[in-house]
C-alpha cells in the first residue's frame, strides 16, 4: 500500500493551495511524484523562489504511516528531498523530539563536566607551601622551571603550557627527555617545585569509568609553581628573578657544580639521537635505537662536540644508504650498520688527532627551551655545537669563592 501525505495548510488562497497539493501529490507507489517540481511551477505560474516559499511557510506535510520513535506522531517532512531521506531511514525522531533530546544531552554533559571539574578540584587542590628555595633545587629543576614559566603569558595565568603542545620550532625539551624531565621537576631530590594545576584541561586527568582518579597524563597537564601564596602566579616573578641572578652572577648552589656535566651529556645525546633519526629518514631508512646506539653516541660525545658528532652521523647515514643501494642487504641491516660507522669514524679521528669539521644546528632540529636556558643562560655557551664536553666548564661566577685561585667543587 502506498504511503500517504497529509497537509496542514496555512493559506486560504486557492491558487497556493492547489500548488501545494500538486507539489505533495504522490504516485500510486507511494514513493514517487505525480508531477515534477518544474511541472508544478509551470502549471501554477510560480518562480522557483515562490515555490520554495510556499513549501517552507504555507504548509506542513506529514507522512501518516511513519511515526516519531519518541512521541509516535506522524513524521513531518520539509520538502521532497527530506521525504526521500525519511523513507530511507524509516521511523526516527521528529524535529521537536530531536531538539528536546539534544537539549537534554547538552544539559547532562554540562552536569557531567561540572561534576568532573568539582572532583578535579577536590583531588588536585592548589596547596600552599614554604617559599621555593632556589638553592635547594636540582640544576634540572632550576632550568626546567625557568623554561616552563618564563613566557609572560604563562606568568600572567600562573600555570604552564602543557609540554606536548609547545611549538615544534621551540619544544620545551627534546622529545626523548620530555616526560623524564617532567617527572624530575616533581620528584628530583628532596624538593618538588611544581604540582598539577586543577585548571588544566579535564582530558589531562586520568578517568576510569567516568570517574577521576588521582593520576594525570604527562605532556597534557599544566603545572603551577609551589609557594606560599594562594594565587600561584605570585610565585613566578620572585623565583625567576632569583634564578636569573644566579645564572648571571652566581654563585651556583654547590650541588649544581656536580650536576651540570650530566645535564650537558643528556641534552647533547638527545640531540644526537634525534639527528640520527632525521638523517636516516631522509634516506628512507629507519632503526630502533637501543642501549648500543646510545653508548656509541655517548662515547663520541665524550671527545667530540655535538657539531662534530653530527658530521660523523651525516657521513655514516649517507654511507649506509649507499650500502643498501648496492644490494645484498635489507633496509634494516643497512640502517643498523650506521652505528658501527659512527663509532669507527670517531675512533679514527680520535686516534689520528684529525681535525673534524663541526656542523651547525639544522633549522629542522631546533634547540629546546630547556637547552636554551641551560647552554645559554646557565653555561654561557654562545654555540654549544662547537664545544666538546671535556672542554666545557661552568662560568667563573659559578664557584662560591670565585676570586680564589682554587675554586671549590668539580670544574669539569
Amino acid at each position: 500500500m502506498g504511503r500517504r501525505i497529509e497537509l496542514e495548510l496555512y493559506t486560504d488562497d486557492p491558487g497556493e493551495i492547489a500548488a501545494l497539493q500538486a507539489y505533495w501529490r504522490l504516485a500510486e507507489d507511494g514513493e514517487s511524484w505525480i508531477q515534477t517540481v518544474a511541472a508544478v511551477r509551470q502549471d501554477h505560474g510560480l518562480k522557483p523562489q515562490d515555490m520554495t516559499r510556499l513549501v517552507n511557510e504555507h504548509a506542513t506535510a506529514c507522512i501518516t504511516d511513519i511515526t516519531c520513535t519518541d512521541c509516535h506522531e506522524p513524521l513531518p517532512v520539509a520538502n521532497r528531498t527530506n521525504f526521500a531521506d525519511v523513507i530511507r531511514r524509516g521511523n526516527t525522531q521528529c524535529g521537536t523530539c530531536w531538539a528536546f533530546a539534544e537539549s537534554r544531552r547538552h544539559l547532562e554533559e554540562q552536569e557531567q563536566a561540572a561534576r568532573i571539574r568539582a572532583e578535579i578540584d577536590r583531588r588536585f587542590p592548589v596547596v600552599q607551601t614554604e617559599p621555593l628555595d632556589v638553592a635547594e633545587t636540582s640544576l634540572l629543576q632550576a632550568v626546567g622551571l625557568h623554561a616552563m614559566f618564563s613566557d609572560p603569558a604563562v606568568e600572567d595565568q600562573g600555570l604552564s603550557t602543557p609540554t606536548n603542545i609547545w611549538p615544534k620550532e621551540r619544544p620545551w625539551a627534546p622529545s626523548s627527555l620530555r616526560w623524564e624531565y617532567e617527572r624530575r621537576l616533581m620528584h628530583d631530590g628532596d624538593q618538588s617545585v611544581v604540582r598539577s594545576h586543577p585548571a588544566s584541561h579535564p582530558d589531562a586527568f586520568v578517568a576510569e569509568d567516568g570517574e577521576i582518579t588521582g593520576s594525570f597524563y604527562l605532556g597534557k597537564i599544566s603545572y603551577y609553581m609551589l609557594g606560599p601564596d594562594t594565587d600561584p602566579k605570585e610565585h613566578i616573578a620572585p623565583v625567576l628573578s632569583e634564578l636569573n641572578r644566579i645564572f648571571r652572577e652566581g654563585p651556583w648552589p654547590k650541588p649544581w657544580l656536580n650536576q651540570w656535566r650530566d645535564l650537558w651529556n643528556e641534552l647533547a645525546l638527545a640531540d644526537a639521537q634525534a639527528y640520527l633519526d632525521m638523517k636516516l629518514a631522509e634516506h628512507h631508512l629507519e632503526m630502533k635505537q637501543g642501549d648500543g646506539t646510545r653508548t656509541a653516541l655517548a662515547d663520541a660525545l665524550a671527545t667530540f662536540s655535538l657539531g662534530q658528532v653530527f658530521n660523523f652521523i651525516y657521513r655514516a647515514t649517507k654511507d649506509s644508504a649507499a650500502y643498501y643501494q648496492r644490494g645484498g642487504v635489507n633496509k634494516r641491516q643497512a640502517a643498523n650498520s650506521t652505528v658501527g660507522r659512527i663509532s669507527a669514524s670517531a675512533d679514527r679521528a680520535r686516534a689520528n688527532g684529525w681535525e673534524t669539521k663541526s656542523f651547525g644546528r639544522p633549522w629542522n632540529l631546533p634547540l629546546s627551551a630547556t637547552g636554551e636556558v641551560f647552554f645559554n643562560k646557565v653555561m654561557w655557551q654562545a654555540d654549544m655545537m662547537q664545544v666538546a664536553i671535556d672542554a666545557a666548564s661552568p662560568p667563573l661566577h659559578a664557584w662560591p669563592n670565585k676570586h680564589s685561585d682554587e675554586p671549590e667543587g668539580d670544574q669539569g
